[in-house]
Parts: C-alpha cells; sequence; structure tokens
C-alpha cells in the first residue's frame, strides 16, 4: 500500500500554510496591543496635567522622581533652597522641606 507522495506533499503544504497564517496573526495582534498599550489616548502616561504652586522668582534647580512622587529642587529669589514633593498622578504637593545651613 504506497502513498502517493503528492498527496502527502499537498498536506504539508497546506499544513505550513495555515502555521504561517496563524504565526502573521499572532505578530500583529501582539504589535497592535503593545501600541494600544504604550500609546494610550486620554492617560498621559500616568502623569498628571497639573501647576505646582512656587514663589514668584523661584526657579527649578533639579528634579527626581521614584515611583509616583516627584522631587523637585527649588531656589527662591532670596537664593534660599527647599525640596518640594508631588505626587505625579495628581499634581498634590505631599510635602515641602527647607534646606537651612547649619549653625
Amino acid at each position: 500500500m504506497a502513498t502517493d507522495w503528492t498527496q502527502t506533499t499537498r498536506l504539508l503544504k497546506a499544513v505550513v500554510i495555515v502555521l504561517g497564517v496563524m504565526i502573521v496573526l499572532g505578530m500583529t495582534i501582539l504589535a497592535v496591543e503593545i501600541f494600544r498599550r504604550v500609546g494610550s489616548g486620554g492617560d498621559s502616561g500616568g502623569l498628571a496635567t497639573a501647576t505646582v504652586p512656587l514663589p514668584a522668582g523661584s526657579r527649578v534647580l533639579d528634579m527626581s522622581g521614584e515611583g509616583d512622587a516627584l522631587s523637585l529642587l527649588v531656589e527662591g529669589p532670596d537664593g534660599a533652597q527647599r525640596v518640594v514633593t508631588v505626587d505625579r498622578r495628581t499634581g498634590a504637593v505631599l510635602g515641602t522641606l527647607t534646606l537651612a545651613p547649619a549653625r
């Protein structure tokens, strides 16, 4: 009972085509999902649009973030420095640390 090799070849071609289509569909779904999560509109990447109140004439010297907190090193018009920590999701001021020279 010999199997016709052309029938086996056709079956193999059909399997390869189906698997190729499945790979392309899977990669397309994966790429769309990645772009959807990275470029999700309205979320702003977890950042708030807010105004942090600073005294007039102040300037931000440095900025550092960890988790949901963003710390700003602020120099006032009188030269005094302070660290203002804000919640990066809401923009709310979490605390202020005034830096003073040792006496």
